[in-house]
């Protein structure tokens, strides 16, 4: 009844309207006879319009779904492409860690009488840091070479005479007893330059000791004493407390430790790519990559903890700082040159284009002559192929298809839609 009146609508719309219809009377002669004809051409024409109904009314449903009565579906055309860039398969956040920190502490004790550093200084390795009294180191160091003076000069005295006692000895002019006590006195002159050296060389030391240099390059994190402080490099806590002159942090090498929950341990592998992103700065990114994973785990907060190394390293990270990493997935580990080549090309579509049945099928939505056809498809398995928001198809599309890609939970198969 519905299909009637749609054609008899369409017939009324070919209708000529009375007002604009020739008037008889004005109508030139043989004119009538035209309209004769004109009228029968019209009659057939809606006749055949009627007989071809089941024809013409699919392509009047489809005008009329371009007015807006039938719902609106975005479609997106299926086309072979290069797989879209690796997403993260975890996020993380850690503290930022220099490999190499060192605390720079007092060898000798005694008050500081100037500092050349500041904290958040850039210093280099053999830079001076700080200066501590040495009166009484280098007074040391005085008496231990005066007393090397002398060890030296009784070892030459000693030489001489042991050289006249064995000269004596091969004329049988000298005693046994002579001959050995001589050797015993250049033998304890000569030990005694030695110990007076080592004594000297300790003094000098000492003396040394009493400028503090930066055993590395780096940042200084901390700063602990002031001019005027007295420094101990042995005591009680106290003195022990002052001797950390300051905290060197190695900025070249620096790494991110996280982490990570026992579940999700095994998303994480080591040499991983990753991304890291400070707290401190939002907008700045860093690559780097999983350089460690530990052997153990920590029981109480059932984690694991990973090591990231940072390749690029600058000045605007900052130790003991919190930092975002981002697991990416590896597109090339592990894969041979044919799986590789399989990848260079494929069919990418939105993941929310692809749905699943009660059974686990996974289906699309297809559009063909007007409306949408429930197609089954097949998707990859691959882990390199996993994607945030894009999954790869294996079978059941072609390029050039069109599948609804968004707002799918309303769609039914066979449904008729208008294209956005």
């Amino acid at each position: 009844m519905e299909k009637d009146q749609n054609v008899q609508a369409q017939l009324q719309s070919l209708a000529i309207a009375r007002d604009k219809r020739p008037v008889a009377t004005d109508a030139p002669r043989g004119y009538s006879g035209k309209l004769v004809v004109v009228a029968f051409i019209i009659i057939g024409v809606a006749g055949v319009a009627y007989v071809s109904r089941d024809k013409l009314l699919p392509a009047a449903r489809n005008l009329v779904a371009a007015t807006g009565n039938l719902p609106e579906v975005d479609l997106f055309t299926v086309s072979v492409t290069a797989p879209p860039k690796a997403g993260p398969v975890l996020t993380a956040t850690g503290k930022i860690v220099s490999d190499h920190t060192v605390s720079v502490a007092t060898k000798v004790s005694g008050q500081v009488v100037s500092l050349h550093f500041e904290q958040g200084d850039t210093v280099t390795k053999g830079q001076l840091l700080a200066t501590i009294e040495d009166i009484r180191y280098r007074a040391r160091r005085d008496e231990s070479s005066a007393n090397l003076a002398r060890a030296r000069a009784n070892l030459a005295f000693q030489e001489v005479n042991f050289e006249r006692v064995a000269g004596l000895m091969k004329h049988d002019n000298a005693q046994k007893i002579e001959f050995a006590n001589a050797r015993r006195a250049l033998d304890e002159a000569a030990a005694q330059v030695k110990a007076n050296e080592a004594s000297l060389a300790f003094a000098q030391q000492a003396l040394t000791d009493c400028e503090v240099i930066a055993p590395i390059g780096g940042v200084i994190l901390q700063r602990n004493v002031e001019v005027g402080d007295f420094v101990a490099a042995e005591g009680g806590i106290g003195a022990n407390a002052n001797a950390r002159f300051a905290v060197i942090a190695d900025m070249s090498k620096l790494r991110v430790e996280v982490d990570i929950s026992e579940l999700d341990i095994t998303r994480v592998q080591k040499d991983m790519p990753c991304t890291i992103t400070p707290d401190a700065y939002k907008d700045r990114k860093y690559q780097g990559y999983v350089m460690w994973l530990d052997p153990g785990a920590n029981y109480s907060k059932a984690t694991v903890q990973a090591k990231v190394r940072i390749n690029d390293a600058d000045e605007f990270l900052r130790v003991d700082g919190s930092a975002q990493v981002a697991f990416l997935a590896s597109e090339t580990e592990g894969q041979s040159k044919s799986q590789l080549a399989d990848q260079q090309q494929g069919i990418w579509i939105p993941l929310t284009a692809v749905k699943k049945d009660e059974a686990g099928n996974r289906y699309v939505f297809a559009a063909e002559d007007g409306r949408l056809q429930k197609t089954p498809v097949t998707t990859s398995s691959d882990p390199t192929d996993q994607r945030p928001d894009r999954v790869r198809i294996t079978s059941g599309l072609n390029p050039g298809q069109r599948v609804a890609k968004k707002n799918t939970e309303t769609l039914r198969d066979g449904m008729r839609f208008a294209a956005q």
